[in-house]
């Protein structure tokens, strides 16, 4: 099932917005004019992972070295800082943990998701 939800325009950058669709919670995400679709909890303990902080992940190339790589949107959950990769919906630190994510596209200036057979974790 393709789901709606708005036109482009809506959608502020690296800011979710949450949208209901097919009676989930799910938050939508524009980063650098690509869009991630991830349902609103955390796997953890059901937190509202979208309200959490978004940003570029974090990796050193050397010890002592930081840098973010914007091209890699990450999500922290509020509640306990869980952190998770945008694109696959894998946790960052245990791959064995996952936020369900939903296919997005655009069409026609609208941003549409992808529900067919229910949302789910990327593998």
């Amino acid at each position: 099932m393709t789901v709606d939800v708005g036109p482009i325009s809506d959608f502020e950058e690296r800011r979710f917005r949450i949208v209901q669709a097919a009676g989930h919670e799910i938050g939508v995400l524009r980063w650098q004019d690509r869009f991630f679709a991830v349902h609103n909890r955390c796997p953890h303990q059901k937190g509202p992972l979208c309200l959490g902080v978004v940003s570029g992940r974090l990796h050193g190339r050397a010890p002592g070295s930081m840098e973010v790589d914007d091209e890699t949107p990450v999500i922290a959950c509020p509640w306990h800082g869980w952190e998770f990769d945008l694109e696959r919906g894998r946790a960052l630190w245990e791959e064995g943990y996952a936020v369900k994510v939903v296919p997005v596209r655009i069409q026609g200036g609208r941003v549409l998701l992808e529900l067919g057979g229910g949302a789910v974790a990327s593998p």
